[in-house]
């Protein structure tokens, strides 16, 4: 009820002080202000004011002279110097001067508020139609002077004149406007300007001092402590106008010195959270309360990036409602902390009450409930800094306490360490005896191990870096050293490579890749025999020192193995020299004999013709033709061994035209039919379809192949039977199909009849060499297609050559040979 009765009785208060204003207001709005006099004074406030507000920041001066000017009132705040507070609407202020003739001349006009959006000046002494400002000041406008404060100079005429001012900000509507001699100007802006430098100067080498100690220390709370400090250096360069001076404007165009307090605060809050136990002394404040600050810095970021100040939305959180929120969290945890017994929360506490006794004497300020004066404005502004100060005092107070604590902790370590000695004595000794087995088990194994090297069937060396051996086990003593004398091989050294530069190329490689692994080297055994051997090496560690471990495989006998396979491949390739010769020597004689042979027989043909016309005997006609016939047998024969001895020496090359196939088989089949008229031939030739009609090949090789078949089939027929050919289509492909009415052919033969020179068992009375069929599959092949044989049911044997129709032809005929399938596949006749 006490508390109620308070903010009740406080609140009755406020609004009397309200409408005591408005009263005074009103009252005077027939009241004229006395014109201020300009004479020779340093320095003279322009106040008071009439004022006159434009919400919709419509008017010019044009119309503030001409139609506007009875519409100021006098507002008594500001011969106060008070803040009219916050306002959206654009203020006019009037003012009249009586200017000296002494004092007329260049005076300059400051605003002794840094932070202010604009203000522009017009005289009366300027022609009604020049709208031109005198003077515009304010962060918005382009600096005329250098200086903290806004300033422009401005040349008063003598006489009395009238001076309008309109005003528009973000802020708080101070406007503390006064007339400066020039000289007096700088004298006094020489003073603020070095108390406000040598505190922001203190407090940046603040916060850089602790940036240091937090990079020594690697402290989260130190790097945020460190922000909050230099956070603060801006937000008391933006308040004291020492950002403009610098480099003429804000460092961040925010138009609000408010975000540098809430980034600050902010800062300061993460410091907290980091410098104070989270879960021990504080509880559960530092949970609880982080959530809401994490929002207000995200909040805060999105105020910075992207807030209108012309026109901030109503719902939009401000930077000062933000610092607020936070000065609330870090008080309430600071609290929490120092309740809890946590004794540097003291210092904690004081920073934030410092910074909130500024925020409230800026409220009060702002609402014009304190006069605007430099204490004022000045003594929130460094409260921040006091904050800081504080803040650092906690962290010595911290630090005092840590290296408290930390006797008291070296104290008790002492004491358990000295416990632990004794412990630590007893557990050393035990070591000790542990290690003496060790050391007796690594002995046995080393004993061992060395017994296993003795028995190795390889050399084995270990040597030091120098080159001096360490140890060879017997095959190397026995090979290399020359015996089973210590003092002997500890002198010996690795001098035992044939080659001298042998040794440097194995060391180098040694070095190189750390390894030398089955290097094959020609080295020398004690007694100067010459041996090639597979060398490996490697570095080892050998009693804390390094040591090069060799091993040596004998090579000897397979060197010598390599050397009689090279003589026998050089044997080889001069047989494989010898039988090319012979082979070619073959086809010459080959050549010779069918040369020698088609003259006789070309006589014998020309001479049964011509008797063939005079004989009337039917008897000896029937012996000429036996004769015509073994003339073209032979000729044949002599035809087929040429053509093999073209495909076995420089390839089977096509000579590839568009044929027709059906037309081909119809003049195989006649001159089949011609030449064994006692056999009856039948032809099944479908139509192809139109688009496979015709085909490229070689005409007179694919008739020879499908004579082969037809010749074969008269063979081995009896008279009288018949010989069937077919031809017909089968997707992309032709198929020919052969079959006759002989014995047919076994299932053990049938894989080896399109062998060169392999003749069935029982054909020993048939003519032939056993080329026909061989050249057939080598032709058919070349053309890209197969062949194949197999037994008809009702007796004979069906030969079956597929060939592709406007297929590619095999661009190595010996390769499209040794790579075609013979394949079974038929069709009944």
């Amino acid at each position: 009820m006490v508390w109620r009765a308070h903010w009740r009785g406080q609140i009755i208060e406020e609004a009397w002080v309200a409408a005591l204003m408005v009263l005074l207001m009103v009252c005077a709005g027939s009241v004229r202000a006395e014109a201020i006099r300009i004479d020779g004074r340093d320095r003279i406030a322009l106040s008071p004011f009439e004022t006159f507000h434009d919400p919709d920041k419509a008017l010019t001066i044009a119309d503030i002279r001409e139609g506007a000017a009875g519409r100021f009132v006098m507002d008594p705040r500001t011969a106060e110097n008070r803040s009219l507070g916050f306002t959206g609407a654009a203020l006019w202020l009037r003012a009249e001067l009586v200017v000296a003739p002494d004092a007329a001349g260049r005076r300059v006009l400051t605003l002794d508020v840094p932070n202010f959006n604009s203000l522009a000046a017009w005289g009366s002494w300027t022609e009604l139609a020049d709208t031109t400002p005198l003077a515009v000041l304010g962060d918005r406008a382009p600096r005329t002077m250098p200086g903290r404060l806004h300033a422009a100079p401005i040349d008063l005429p003598a006489g009395r004149h009238t001076l309008w001012f309109r005003a528009t900000t973000n802020g708080a509507m101070a406007v503390n406007l006064e007339l400066w001699r020039p000289d007096a100007l700088a004298r006094a802006e020489q003073r603020g300007l070095q108390i406000h430098t040598a505190l922001a100067t203190i407090t940046a080498m603040l916060g850089l001092a602790a940036l240091l100690l937090a990079v020594a220390l690697r402290s989260a709370a130190m790097v945020l402590y460190a922000g909050s400090a230099l956070a603060t250096v801006g937000y008391l360069l933006m308040m004291t106008g020492l950002d403009t001076l610098m480099w003429g404007g804000h460092l961040f165009d925010t138009g609000n010195p408010f975000v540098w307090q809430a980034i600050a605060s902010a800062l300061g809050l993460g410091f907290l959270f980091a410098a104070l136990p989270p879960w021990g002394r504080s509880g559960w404040a530092v949970p609880v309360l982080g959530a809401p600050a994490a929002v207000v810095a995200a909040l805060l970021a999105f105020y910075a990036l992207t807030e209108n100040h012309d026109a901030m939305p109503v719902v939009m959180i401000g930077p000062r409602n933000l610092s607020l929120m936070i000065l609330a969290s870090g008080v309430a945890v600071s609290l929490r902390s120092r309740l809890s017994g946590y004794r540097p929360a003291t210092y904690l506490i004081l920073g934030w009450l410092a910074l909130a006794a500024g925020n409230v004497v800026t409220a009060l300020r702002n609402a014009g409930l304190v006069p605007w004066t430099d204490a004022a404005y000045y003594l929130p502004v460094y409260a921040s800094v006091v904050e800081t100060m504080l803040f650092g005092a906690m962290l010595a107070a911290q630090l005092h306490m840590l290296r408290v604590e930390k006797e008291e902790a070296q104290r008790s370590l002492m004491t358990v360490l000295r416990r632990s000695e004794a412990e630590l004595a007893e557990r050393v000794a035990q070591r000790t005896e542990a290690l003496d087995r060790a050391n007796a088990a690594l002995r046995d194994r080393e004993a061992q191990l060395r017994v296993t090297l003795e028995a190795a069937p390889l050399p084995i060396l270990l040597s030091r870096m120098t080159g001096a051996t360490i140890y060879a086990n017997h095959r190397a003593r026995t090979l290399l050293l020359g015996g089973d004398d210590e003092t002997e091989i500890a002198q010996a050294g690795d001098d035992f490579y044939h080659d001298p530069a042998d040794r440097g190329r194995v060391l180098d490689r040694l070095a190189r890749d750390g390894l030398v692994e089955n290097l094959e080297v020609e080295m020398r055994d004690i007694a100067g025999s010459r041996f090639w051997a597979l060398l490996s090496m490697v570095v080892i560690d050998y009693e804390g020192q390094k040591a090069r471990l060799l091993a040596v495989n004998d090579i000897s006998r397979r060197r010598q193995l390599e050397q009689e396979l090279t003589k026998a491949k050089e044997l080889a390739e001069t047989s494989a020299g010898l039988e090319r010769a012979a082979g070619e020597a073959q086809r010459q004689f080959l050549a010779m004999i069918t040369h020698e042979f088609r003259t006789p027989l070309a006589v014998i043909s020309i001479a049964a013709q011509y008797l063939g016309l005079k004989a009337e005997d039917p008897a000896a006609q029937e012996r000429l033709a036996r004769v015509g016939r073994a003339v073209r047998h032979m000729n044949g024969m002599i035809d087929a061994c040429l053509l093999d001895d073209r495909i076995e020496g420089a390839g089977l090359l096509l000579r590839s035209d568009i044929l027709d196939l059906k037309a081909l088989v119809r003049r195989v089949v006649d001159a089949a039919q011609a030449a064994a008229p006692n056999h009856v031939f039948t032809i099944a030739a479908e139509d192809l379809p139109e688009n496979l009609r015709a085909t490229a090949g070689d005409e007179q090789l694919l008739g020879m192949a499908l004579s082969n078949l037809t010749e074969n089939a008269v063979k081995y027929s009896r008279p009288g039977s018949v010989v069937a050919v077919s031809l017909k289509g089968d997707g992309s492909d032709a198929v020919l199909c052969v079959a006759d009415q002989g014995p047919g052919i076994s299932n053990g033969e049938r894989d080896r009849i399109f062998e060169k020179y392999y003749r069935c068992a029982g054909t020993g009375r048939v003519p032939g060499a056993g080329l026909g069929l061989y050249l057939t599959r080598r032709i058919v092949a070349a053309h890209g297609g197969t062949v194949g044989v197999r037994n008809r049911p009702g007796g004979g044997a069906l030969f079956t050559l597929r060939l592709p129709l406007h297929g590619a032809f095999a661009a190595d005929p010996e390769s499209a040979w040794q790579n075609g399938v013979i394949e079974e596949v038929g069709h009944g006749s």
